[in-house]
Formats: C-alpha cells, sequence, structure tokens
C-alpha cells in the first residue's frame, strides 16, 4: 500500500488547470490502490454508519459531502485538488483499511515534479486513533527534502475528532509542511496552515503551553481543552485554523 507513485505527461497535458486535476485522479485510481466499489451503497442515515461504539464507518454519502473549501494561504487553483484528494482520503480509509486513519501528502510543487518525472504524492495507512505520514517513502522524501514550505499532509479521524496535540507536533516539527487537513469520516474539514510570516518560536510555545495543561489533566474533556488552547492562540505564531 505504500508503493511509490511515478507520473510523467507532456508539458501540453498540464495546460489546464482542471484536465491536469482529473488526469492526477485518474491515474492514482489506475494504479489500482484507490479502487472504488462498483455499485454504490444506499446509505439511509447516519446511524447506519454507527455499527461500531469506537469509531464512524465511512459511507459514500460522507465521502460525496466533502466540501470545496477556500483554503488561506493557499493558491484557488489548488482548491479543487484539495477537495478530490480528501475525497480519496476517504475512500482509502473506506475500501482498503477498514475506515481506520490514512494520511496522504503531496507537494504544492508537483506540477514541476510530474513535469521531471518524480514522484509527488505518498499514502500512509494507520490504525483507528493515529497515523504515520512519514512510513510512506515519497511522503518522508517530500518532507525531508522539500526546500520550501510547500507540503500538504490531509488525514482523517475515525472519531470525528478535530486536531490532537500529536497533530499540532507533526506540523510544527515539520518546517516544510505548510498545511494539514483533518478530515472527519463524516466529511467535515479542519486545518492548520502557516502564513508566510509564520513565528516558528512562537508556536512551540503557545504548543508546550498547550502540552502543560493535557499534562495535568486527567480524562477526556481536559484532554480536549488542551487542543482547544492551542487551537485558539496559534493565530499568535501566524497560524492560520479554520473549522468548516
Amino acid at each position: 500500500m505504500n508503493d511509490i507513485y511515478r507520473y510523467s505527461v507532456e508539458e501540453g497535458q498540464l495546460k489546464r488547470y482542471n484536465d491536469n486535476i482529473l488526469y492526477i485522479i485518474e491515474g492514482i485510481r489506475k494504479k489500482g490502490l484507490f479502487e472504488m466499489e462498483s455499485e454504490d451503497k444506499k446509505i439511509n442515515d447516519l446511524e447506519m454508519a454507527k455499527k461500531r461504539t469506537h469509531k464512524i464507518l465511512i459511507t459514500d454519502m460522507a465521502i460525496e459531502k466533502v466540501p470545496l473549501i477556500k483554503y488561506r494561504e493557499i493558491p484557488e487553483s489548488e482548491y479543487l485538488m484539495l477537495q478530490e484528494l480528501a475525497k480519496e482520503v476517504l475512500m482509502v480509509s473506506k475500501n482498503e483499511n477498514d475506515s481506520n486513519e490514512v494520511a496522504l501528502t503531496y507537494s504544492l510543487d508537483y506540477r514541476n515534479l510530474i513535469a521531471e518525472g518524480k514522484e509527488f504524492m505518498g499514502v500512509a495507512l494507520g490504525d483507528e486513533h493515529s497515523v504515520d505520514p512519514c512510513m510512506n517513502t515519497v511522503a518522508y522524501h517530500l518532507i525531508a527534502t522539500s526546500i520550501q514550505c510547500v507540503v500538504i499532509v490531509l488525514h482523517n479521524h475515525p472519531s470525528l475528532s478535530k486536531f490532537s496535540l500529536e497533530d499540532v507536533k507533526f506540523f510544527l516539527s515539520n518546517r516544510t509542511v505548510k498545511m494539514m487537513v483533518v478530515v472527519t469520516n463524516l466529511g467535515n474539514i479542519s486545518y492548520l496552515v502557516k502564513k508566510q510570516n509564520y513565528n516558528h518560536k512562537k508556536a512551540i510555545e503557545i504548543y508546550n503551553h498547550s502540552v502543560s495543561v493535557h499534562n495535568k489533566g486527567n480524562n477526556l474533556h481536559d484532554y480536549q481543552k488542551a487542543v482547544f488552547c492551542f487551537l485558539s492562540n496559534c493565530y499568535e505564531a501566524n497560524i492560520v485554523y479554520e473549522d468548516r
């Protein structure tokens, strides 16, 4: 499941952005990793998804409802791509990983990488509560070797939670990661994105304070309060947080 994806296209195939998106998504599906079921399952309501108490199972309805987000600090030309990739995360999770966590990592510099015949996207599979994007060799390479802050990581949360402190730590620890997107198993989106004047020192300060709040807690509410502490103050470090 951690195969390397390589796409090589002629220059003329990159003229129109929408065509390029369709090419990329179709190319991914042809690789066989994101195979879709031939027949859609009919879902009546949310209760159909609640087959287990510890997580929400992904439905075709949830995949279809993933919204088109106008991400701040991200070029408008990327919005449709990000919507499609968020759907792909849920598709992979549903069809290949028992609705558990899946991380998809790609570079905003993918046009140049495609033209050069290089890898630009990687997928890692996790368990119900976590996933390490860097388990995938392509994702690791993109994060470790990108010169600029151009990497985007999308992953799903089966429990419908927003960001965790582990997510925040990964986001801050990797300076080439521009944005992290969380899509719940019901198709809702939240994200963190670094502004151009992102203040790493201040971000670490806010994070460390949130960790101290977490360590003083002894129940789920306290732990959620710790995450909220970071999300509500990260603007001071020029990080944008939005929950859609």
